[in-house]
């Protein structure tokens, strides 16, 4: 019994990404805290610090890193307090903010760095968030931006990662992203 106990203490997900990408609104969802209309989407407020919550039954902890860059400094000022013995991280790209694609792709190969350094299994899993029903990519969509800066960077630290395409207002995209591993994974522990 007490091995179950301590691989559960080391199933950690961590999500991250810039502010307003949607990483507390996607974890609200699998929790089914809010309910997503086309007409309303969920009242929510930025996430301050670190916000542990757990998911699955109890069965994997989440963190979820507030993405305003004063928490993001510190992220990266202090590692070993963050990315220590992570199973999953979940990364939050806004496919629609245009004018910070550059620094959610800095942020993210910093953070990379970071993981492989603290916790070298991490399984990556990009989510290139808020594919809205009425949203219209232009000709080079962000999504396509993105992969073409970071694809280079994860084969030259041989690392493979998953990607999904999400919006909270279709549950089974965001659902989708977190079954194919972590759900897995969490069965295992039955």
């Amino acid at each position: 019994m007490s091995d179950l106990k301590n691989q559960e203490q080391k199933i950690k997900l961590v999500i991250l990404g810039l502010e307003n990408a949607g990483k507390t609104s996607i974890l609200d969802l699998l929790k089914q805290k809010t309910e997503v209309t086309l007409r309303k989407p969920p009242d929510m407020y930025p996430t301050k610090g670190v916000e542990r919550r757990s998911l699955f039954q109890g069965k994997i902890m989440v963190w979820d890193l507030g993405g305003q860059e004063v928490y993001r400094n510190d992220y990266l000022a202090n590692p070993e307090s963050y990315f220590k013995e992570i199973s999953f991280c979940y990364y939050v790209v806004d496919i629609q903010d245009y004018y910070r694609l550059a620094i959610s792709t800095m942020y993210f190969m910093g953070v990379f760095n970071l993981i492989k350094r603290y916790s070298p299994d991490a399984r990556i899993v990009l989510l290139f968030h808020k594919m809205d029903p009425d949203y219209n990519p232009s000709t080079r969509n962000l999504k396509e931006i993105f992969l073409e800066k970071i694809e280079p960077f994860m084969q030259n630290n041989d690392t493979s990662f998953m990607s999904y395409d999400t919006t909270i207002f279709d549950l089974n995209s965001i659902k989708t992203a977190f079954s194919k591993e972590v759900l897995q994974l969490a069965k295992l522990l039955d």
